[in-house]
């Protein structure tokens, strides 16, 4: 109870505070992921990387995200999703201003991964927490809101990282330990959701085998992929034909700003029509952007690309995020642990993509890593199609299994 005389609207203010606290708390997040996209070519030249290096430092968050995602999980259905959050702000409020003065490039990696980790920590809880407190015909659209604030980190974190290139990497990365203080405070203040039980990890994996989830959590993968390509070959590509980091951070910064527009909007499409036909437009543009990556020799058309990326992300993330939730609450899963396989599959594609793609540029130049990609889309496009990714859940539709109380 919140003493309020109108029980509904104290409640939907609860739910507007927790919908602000995620979204700063994926924006965070974010930002000072895609804050070294501008900055990997000089980090390249400052300690002589290879291209490949060069993917390892921009995977190595995503790896941490990767490793960190279903412990993430199983921690909010352990303690709750509030005190999930707070330690992935104190994982993330240490971890990155160390990363800001570091010098060497193995502990950059490690610091970057423990950045990663920690994120994965924050998108559980906040992921997690949000899902359990919206009603079910607007899941979508809240997830669309809180994917949107993420993808406005990115549009702040690539000028971010052109200031950090011009002033410092200290003093920019020494941000993350007020803003996460902040965000600790806000979380404290929060009432915990509804007292929802526990589950264990061998029942939530007996419930997922025998669910859609793997689907969904298949569905996120592919354009993860192509995400963490795009981080690692977009930028080594622009600075080849000559961009300076405030170029490549401004082309990132307006697909990040696309991304915002588009992220709510088929949010609340696809709990209208499904999530199929807009995940399908989604992965079809990505298709045609991560080829432009790799093929165009101009700056203007690899710009465009960028653009056009982004444009396809913001249609494909959102359902396919969305997706996961539904099948897990169809299949009485704790979005604790359907939070942590998002973040699996994020994690893993978009090390995959930056790793791999980082690699094979090394190699073979950038076209060869941009089929493969474009390769993969398709394929998962192809599955997505065959298989009828499902419909939303209809209002009242249970949702059962969801997150431990916020605590």
């Amino acid at each position: 109870m919140c003493g309020c005389r109108n029980e509904a609207a104290c409640q939907d203010g609860i739910v507007r505070r927790l919908l602000i606290l995620a979204c700063a708390v994926v924006f965070l997040d974010v930002t000072f992921f895609s804050v070294l996209t501008p900055l990997l070519p000089s980090y390249q030249d400052d300690h002589h990387l290879s291209n490949a290096a060069a993917g390892i430092l921009a995977g190595s968050f995503a790896a941490g995200a990767l490793v960190f995602a279903i412990p993430a999980g199983w921690l909010v259905a352990r303690i709750g999703a509030r005190r999930t959050v707070v330690i992935g702000l104190i994982g993330i409020g240490i971890s990155s201003p160390a990363f800001g003065f570091a010098e060497n490039i193995v502990l950059l990696d490690l610091l970057r991964f423990l950045q990663g980790g920690a994120g994965a920590l924050m998108w559980a809880g906040a992921i997690a927490w949000v899902v359990v407190s919206a009603p079910a015909s607007r899941r979508g659209e809240m997830l669309g809101i809180v994917i949107a604030a993420a993808v406005a980190g990115e549009l702040l974190g690539a000028p971010l990282g052109a200031i950090a290139h011009a002033i410092g990497t200290e003093i920019v990365f020494s941000t993350v330990l007020l803003a996460a203080a902040i965000l600790i405070f806000m979380a404290l203040g929060i009432p915990g959701a509804t007292d929802v039980k526990s589950q264990p990890l061998a029942e939530a994996w007996r419930r997922v085998r025998q669910s859609d989830v793997p689907t969904g959590v298949l569905m996120l993968a592919g354009p993860s992929v192509a995400f963490g390509l795009a981080v690692v070959v977009g930028p080594l590509h622009m600075d080849d034909l000559g961009a300076s980091p405030f170029l490549i951070a401004a082309a990132f910064a307006t697909g990040s700003l696309i991304e915002v527009i588009v992220g709510p909007v088929i949010g609340r499409i696809s709990d209208r029509v499904g999530r199929t036909l807009p995940y399908l437009i989604g992965v079809g543009t990505m298709t045609l952007a991560v080829i432009g990556l790799g093929l165009f020799g101009l700056l203007s058309l690899m710009f465009g690309a960028v653009m056009l990326l982004a444009f396809g992300a913001g249609i494909a993330f959102t359902p396919a995020s969305t997706l996961v939730t539904d099948h897990a609450s169809a299949a009485g899963v704790n979005q604790g642990y359907a939070s942590g396989a998002s973040n699996l599959a994020w994690g893993g594609g978009q090390m995959l993509g930056a790793v791999g793609g980082g690699a094979l540029a090394g190699i073979s130049g950038y076209l060869l890593p941009c089929l493969v990609t474009a390769a993969l889309l398709v394929a998962v496009g192809i599955l997505a199609r065959s298989l009828g990714i499902g419909p939303p859940l209809v209002p009242g539709q249970s949702q059962e299994g969801t997150i431990a109380d916020g605590r």
